[in-house]
């Protein structure tokens, strides 16, 4: 236990008693004065009084400014000295008055002073032996002028009566030491509990403290499961999409394909404007494709064929087809700067990204309207918003429109998740925008509030300048009349893909399934310049034909066409083999340009191990 704090409290103690203390010594002083009053004694009287009455305004004010002051540890100290000091003059006040007033034979005075003097000096043992330096300082001057009288006086009983007085202030410093003693105990032992208190409410706010630490813990750890079982559930709604995109990607797109090629071809027998129709039908089967890359892009099963391009140019190149995009009433601006901006992705992606950010901004607005598109690169010295620090390129696309709310902007990348009235949208645009932009490895960011429009910011990480290549061999006539052998187990497609070669002059060898071409390829003496294989057929599926193929024909070149993404399997074995895939549904064009560029580099290969071989002697 602190001493200190134990000594302080007894001061404050004995200062409280002072205002008691004064008012017994101001009742005492008019009672021994009235009780007194003669002619011989009263300017004794008067002095005595008037003495007390300086000590008490003394002490009044000493006991006032202590109040005020309310000292604390070693300046408590400087008080009790004052204290002691007045205390000391209260006693020399009374002793002085006792041994002057008190004589022999006068009845009153041997009873009055006595009486009082002892009264006080018990009165002290209860007052001020709190701090026993106070008390011994009243307590032997005020009784030493009684006593040291009745020994001057001489006779044995007023020797006796002195010794009464000394064996009394021994006694009263006996029990003034023991009331010091309880008195302190007393303080110690509250300062004890006043600390086990204390200790007890501070463990008290400590486990609250701990109790609040642990219920945030446990429903910070609660919203984390939460979370993860809300991703691990759009997880698994997004596999399963995805395994529902892919498993119908390859009929759909066998399907458009046999109705993009037949309605190409009509358009090209048919004149005029009698082709409007057939045109919107090809333009209906062309969205339809569109819109199975989408499913395909949101769930992750869509091929990408990353490289490094200019992302302001392919905004640039796009510009048209936005316009078109655009109704009445609708501006669109372009915040493009002067500088190029690289980025590593799919092109193509990147144009569907693009396309259905200004798509849905369109959609946003009522009436008329204006939908910004900006690029710029941006560095982040430290994360934002879940955009780590680093360089990127920043895709922009803002819009006047509606807006959105907090509900729609939490849900607003889910699939199938629309605001459009029925038959207006599907709810995939922004959903695979999500898509394409994990896939390239950047992030998005929506800033969106009612009747104040969007703006959808997409940071994607900068990419270098593209390394030229040397262009493909470009197709010539020698490539015309040579032996194609096309597998494909839809016979639609593979119909539409025959009239489509023998059109540009090739020999077909037409088969449903791998078994049936192997069969082919053995029976045909000729070469075989090109094979033409879907990927996923019954039996022996493309990759594992084109392997034994190429066994059969060393030196044929294999394209492969599907429904489904590009698969790792179908990458170029050696240079001596000429690999390319193309996805369905396709044209016309890149189908006849796909065709003649592997001819052409599979009759390159072979020339190139012609004239390779040694000469013979001769």
């Amino acid at each position: 236990m602190d001493e200190e704090a134990v000594r302080a409290e007894r001061i404050r103690t004995l200062y409280r008693h002072t205002p008691a203390v004064v008012l017994a010594s101001l009742l005492n002083t008019g009672i021994v004065c009235g009780l007194l009053f003669s002619d011989e004694r009263n300017g004794i009287l008067a002095a005595f009084a008037a003495a007390m009455l300086v000590l008490v305004a003394l002490r009044l004010g000493l006991y006032r400014r202590y109040l005020k002051v309310a000292p604390r540890g070693a300046d408590a100290m400087t008080w009790a000295r004052l204290h002691v000091a007045t205390s000391a003059a209260s006693g020399l006040l009374w002793g002085a008055a006792s041994f002057t007033l008190y004589t022999r034979g006068g009845q009153s005075i041997e009873l009055i002073l006595p009486f009082v003097v002892a009264g006080m000096a018990a009165a002290a043992a209860g007052t001020t032996a709190i701090y026993m330096p106070a008390f011994v300082a009243f307590l032997v001057p005020a009784l030493a002028g009684i006593a040291l009288r009745a020994f001057l006086i001489g006779d044995s009983l007023h020797v006796a009566m002195g010794s009464v007085v000394v064996v009394y202030a021994v006694g009263l410093v006996v029990v003034a030491l023991g009331n010091l003693r309880a008195l302190s105990d007393a303080f110690r032992l509250r300062f004890q509990n006043q600390a086990l208190l204390d200790e007890l409410s501070h463990a008290q706010e400590r486990l609250e403290d701990t109790n609040r630490t642990l219920e945030e813990r446990v429903h910070e750890r609660t919203l984390a499961l939460e979370q993860q079982a809300e991703a691990l559930r759009d997880a698994q709604r997004l596999e399963t999409v995805g395994r529902l995109a892919g498993g119908v990607a390859h009929d759909f797109n066998n399907l458009l394909t046999v109705v993009l090629a037949n309605a190409n071809e009509l358009i090209e027998q048919t004149p005029g404007t009698d082709s409007k129709q057939l045109v919107e039908l090809r333009d209906a089967a062309a969205r339809g494709a569109e819109l199975v890359k989408q499913l395909l892009v949101f769930g992750k099963r869509h091929g990408t064929h990353p490289e490094s391009f200019d992302l302001r140019q392919s905004v640039l190149s796009l510009a048209p087809l936005l316009r078109r995009l655009l109704g009445s009433g609708l501006t669109l601006e372009f915040e493009l700067g002067e500088s190029p901006l690289y980025i590593h992705a799919d092109p193509a992606q990147i144009e569907i990204l693009i396309t259905n950010l200004v798509t849905n901004a369109r959609d946003a607005i009522r009436g008329e309207g204006t939908i910004g598109i900006g690029t710029g690169a941006v560095t982040l010295s430290e994360a934002l918003d879940g955009v780590e620090a680093g360089s990127y390129v920043l895709l922009s696309v803002r819009d006047t429109g509606v807006g959105m709310d907090s509900e729609t902007r939490r849900h607003v990348f889910d699939p199938f998740f629309t605001t459009k009235d029925v038959g207006k949208g599907v709810g995939l645009g922004l959903a695979a925008v999500h898509g394409i932009v994990e896939q390239s490895g950047g992030k998005i960011r929506l800033d969106s509030e009612l009747a104040r429009g969007s703006c959808f910011r997409v940071y994607l990480p900068r990419g270098h300048a593209p390394v030229k290549s040397r262009p493909p061999p470009a197709s010539t006539p020698a490539t015309w009349g040579r032996t194609i052998l096309l597998v494909e187990d839809d016979s639609s497609v593979r119909a539409v893909a025959e009239r489509m070669l023998k059109r540009s002059g090739y020999v077909i060898l037409r088969a449903e399934h791998a078994e049936q071409a192997l069969e082919l390829a053995k029976n045909h003496e000729g070469e075989i310049a090109l094979l033409i294989t879907d990927v996923v057929m019954p039996g022996l599926s493309g990759p594992e034909l084109a392997r034994r193929m190429r066994a059969l024909k060393p030196g044929i070149s294999t394209l492969f066409i599907s429904g489904y993404a590009r698969d790792h399997r179908l990458s170029e074995p050696d240079s001596s083999h000429a690999v390319a895939f193309l996805p369905k549904p396709f044209t016309r064009e890149a189908f006849d340009t796909t065709v003649a560029s592997l001819i052409a580099r599979s009759l390159a290969g072979r020339a190139l191990a012609a004239d390779s071989k040694p000469q013979s002697a001769g």
